[in-house]
């Protein structure tokens, strides 16, 4: 046990004794947060501010008589352009395929006529409009003009059968005020429930990473793993001491990825809409268990890669492919939703770890799948245990590796 000791209050002090360990793992994680979302908010808002302000510019050929009256408010915000049915469109059309126009709309001549003259089973009167859904402020002016179209048409439709009244069969929630029902505590989670899990997972393996190949495979290659095997400390101590430490720092990192996270995020989130996640003292518990046993599972499994690696290099190209899978299995839970999980997919290693915390944030995680979880994270990494400290017992592999 003192051996375990030794070696952890090594590892810790060489972390914390070096500025620029601390710089990249406690430091730089804050600031690219910070940045990253403060960056993705202004250019959010910039972007929504650019849109309502810009004045689309539409061309309208055979515009029926009172179509301007009913569409002062898509006026306001446009540069419209009539068209007689004589002019051409083709210059309007190859204006919005280079981004130049915004909008084409093409009324049949006769429009007004032709729905006073409608006979049930006829062809209705088509408007075509010719937008570039590439582009944004094309897609915006295109809604924007659907959108007023709807009163104009309500107006015809009043005006050929004498009230308005007589086209509405019946209504929808018109008297209804308590439509919605829903927890507002899980609505307004809904999103960060999707989101945190990968990042939490993200975050966590990427410290771990570049923690653990310098641990074992850097102290290989600089020298002093060949002095620290040859101490009286137990080899079994120095793979516990190293994992131990390697767990703490991780999470310690991790933490810190997180709570710059949750203070730079409403920054990105400010054109979102109120968006809150509160959690009460079970969730924060279960929370810190997953957090903790994923990160041992981690350190196992870039511990047991960095082990038979010859140099800090070699190990990166070897932890790579196990970084792809903790992308994938995040991912995959992003978008699996939050509808129920089958047994199995709580005993899935590091996938469980991001289902589980998708199913705390919202707030539907139950206990057996919550034990399962950890039991299955705990049961992964000390069977990868078991093998790094069978491999520090091996001097082929950690002399001539």
């Amino acid at each position: 046990m003192n051996g375990i000791k030794i070696i952890f209050n090594k590892e810790m002090h060489r972390v914390w004794k070096d500025p620029k360990m601390i710089l990249s793992l406690f430091v730089l994680p804050v600031v690219m947060m910070i940045f990253i979302y403060g960056l993705i908010g202004m250019l959010g808002s910039r972007s929504q501010e650019e849109a309502e302000m810009h004045r689309s510019i539409v061309s309208i050929q055979n515009a029926p008589d009172g179509l301007a009256e009913n569409m002062q408010e898509f006026e306001a915000g446009a540069e419209i352009t009539y068209l007689s049915s004589e002019d051409s469109v083709e210059e309007v059309k190859q204006g919005i395929y280079d981004g130049d126009v915004d909008l084409l709309v093409v009324f049949p001549e006769d429009f007004i006529q032709n729905i006073r003259d409608y006979q049930e089973g006829q062809q209705h009167p088509d408007v075509q409009t010719f937008y570039n859904p590439s582009e944004t402020y094309s897609e915006l002016a295109r809604e924007r003009f659907v959108g007023s179209m709807q009163e104009y048409e309500k107006r015809l439709l009043a005006e050929r059968f004498g009230s308005e009244e007589v086209l509405t069969a019946f209504t929808i929630d018109a008297t209804n005020t308590e439509s919605q029902i829903m927890d507002t505590k899980k609505a307004g989670a809904a999103y960060l429930s999707m989101m945190l899990p990968y990042l939490i997972t993200l975050l966590l393996f990427a410290g771990t990473m570049s923690l653990g190949t310098d641990t074992i495979s850097g102290e290989k290659e600089r020298g002093t793993m060949a002095s620290m095997l040859v101490t009286p400390v137990k080899r079994s101590s120095i793979v516990l001491g190293k994992l131990l430490a390697l767990t703490v720092l991780s999470l310690i990192s991790a933490l810190v990825y997180i709570v710059s996270m949750v203070v730079a995020m409403p920054k990105a989130m400010a054109g979102m809409g109120e968006m809150s996640l509160t959690l009460d003292a079970g969730q924060i518990v279960m929370i810190a268990f997953i957090m903790l046993t994923l990160a041992f599972l981690y350190v196992a499994l870039v511990g047991i890669v960095a082990v038979y690696a010859r140099t800090v290099k070699e190990a990166g190209s070897y932890v790579t492919p196990i970084y792809l899978i903790v992308i994938v299995a995040g991912i995959i839970t992003m978008f699996s939703g939050n509808d129920g999980h089958s047994v199995v997919e709580y005993l899935i290693p590091i996938y469980n770890s991001s289902v589980a915390l998708g199913d705390i944030l919202s707030g539907e995680l139950e206990v057996t799948s919550f034990f399962m979880t950890i039991a299955s994270s705990l049961a992964a990494g000390g069977i990868l245990t078991f093998g790094i400290t069978k491999a520090f017992d091996n001097e082929h592999v950690m002399f001539h590796a």
